[in-house]
């Protein structure tokens, strides 16, 4: 077992989870983020090999559908890199990003049973799907008229609900802002097929928010990389630690401003 205790000249090893309780709420509570962390470090090392180019447009198209991790870390360290291709990358970027998007459009519409249990599975299904006590209050009419699709009712404290009722005011504007906001898109790419929302609605609104997204963090690389590349370099990590907590909590936001 790790001691916490470091020979000279070697680097601080990062406790496990029941050290970190031991050690009190601090270190309990930093675990998350040094995992997090080290993921993201994980992603970003791509960008110093020559798979940089084929890792952005892999984690793209995960990312889409399934991965946790956005591009956008990976994006910068690129652009940073060779600042002359950042629209290259960015664009890279985006049309991975949408190609994702439509399999996670296909995941809804005919594999919601494997991405069921695979939600189910890693503990998600009730914040996604939500639970029937939310629905207690409800008049029965109003409880038949919940949204129903392969085979699971969606109650209302679930993201899918949440993502449906935007579905229904404005589709395009839903996966929009998707696309474009830390908002977790993937949630909207797969709940878009299983409820049968437009495809080419999917793609168009994907090619604009992504474009968007992708575009303008590169053509700001490319324009003031020579000035902003210090700070970001400087502060890299917790950037990236920052832009993690940002698209965990999109999934709070799906509840508030859809």
């Amino acid at each position: 077992m790790e001691t916490g205790v470091t020979e000279p000249g070697q680097s601080a090893p990062i406790l496990d989870p029941p050290v970190a309780a031991q050690g009190g709420l601090l270190h309990a509570l930093a675990w998350p983020l040094r995992v997090l962390k080290r993921l993201y470090n994980w992603v970003v090392g791509w960008a110093n090999t020559r798979y940089g180019t084929p890792a952005l447009a892999a984690l793209s198209f995960m990312e889409a559908s399934f991965f946790p991790i956005p591009p956008d870390p990976l994006l910068i360290a690129l652009c940073l890199g060779r600042r002359k291709r950042s629209l290259w990358y960015a664009f890279i970027c985006t049309a991975a990003s949408v190609a994702g998007g439509v399999l996670g459009w296909y995941i809804g519409m005919t594999l919601f049973d494997g991405a069921r249990s695979a939600i189910e599975g890693v503990g998600l299904g009730a914040s996604w799907f939500g639970t029937a006590q939310s629905a207690s209050d409800l008049t029965a009419a109003q409880q038949a008229a919940l949204p129903h699709a392969g085979g699971v009712t969606f109650y209302p404290d679930g993201l899918f609900f949440a993502v449906k009722s935007r579905f229904d005011e404005n589709a395009f504007l839903a996966y929009f802002s998707a696309a474009l906001t830390p908002i977790p898109y993937k949630v909207f790419t797969i709940a878009g097929g299983l409820f049968e929302v437009s495809l080419p609605l999917l793609v168009l609104g994907s090619i604009c928010g992504r474009g968007m997204r992708f575009f303008a963090l590169g053509g700001l690389i490319r324009l003031f990389g020579d000035k902003v590349k210090p700070l970001i370099e400087k502060h890299f990590e917790w950037l990236t630690v920052a832009l993690a907590l940002l698209g965990a909590g999109g999934f709070v936001l799906v509840k508030f401003l859809v």
